[in-house]
């Protein structure tokens, strides 16, 4: 019965990741992992975001210490999110997996001359009944606002049909400077 529990966490976890309109997979980032202590019996990870064509390039570092729990990492982009200067958003997905799915979700903004911005990380658990997720939607995406990144959370009908969209935070883009914004966005229902 375990099993099939986790099963289920599983694929609705999957499908509220997969929910996010205009985030694809890519294989121009990869993660190294490198073990911290072989001596333990669950060593921690330190993980590296890493150019698939220049792996010197170190983007992020983490360390994961619950390595019993961890399960995957995830790494998906988002081509031109509406902001002048940058190119891309990588977003890397760090799953844990107990009674429930617990995804840890880390952004970066890559800028026009390649400096990285990174935004604060959100926090998800996607349990049997989840029909909740936090994430980001920039100008380009769906209830996106022009110059704000917006720091939502949707909930859903069911795993992938959009109830509505509550606004958390927006942080105005100012010419590469990320400032809290006053913007109060009714994103829909």
């Amino acid at each position: 019965m375990k099993n099939v529990a986790i099963i289920i966490i599983l694929f609705q976890s999957f499908q509220f990741i997969n929910a996010q309109e205009g985030f694809t997979e890519t294989t121009k980032y990869l993660v190294t992992t490198e073990i911290k202590d072989q001596g333990q019996d669950y060593p921690a990870y330190v993980v590296n975001l890493v150019s698939a064509g220049n792996s010197s390039e170190n983007i992020t570092t983490l360390t994961i210490e619950d390595t019993e729990l961890f399960e995957d990492i995830f790494i998906t982009t988002l081509e031109n999110p509406g902001l002048e200067g940058i190119s891309e958003v990588i977003k890397m997905e760090v799953e844990y997996l107990a009674c429930c799915a617990h995804v840890e979700s880390y952004y970066f903004m890559v800028a026009d001359n390649n400096e990285i911005i990174e935004l604060p990380d959100l926090k998800n658990v996607y349990c049997e009944n989840s029909d909740t997720d936090s994430q980001y939607i920039f100008p380009n995406q769906e209830y996106g606002i022009v110059g704000n990144i917006l720091q939502t959370q949707t909930f859903y009908k069911n795993t992938s049909d959009i109830k509505y969209v509550n606004l958390k935070q927006s942080f105005a883009w100012n010419d590469g400077i990320i400032d809290d914004s006053k913007t109060t966005a009714i994103t829909g229902y």
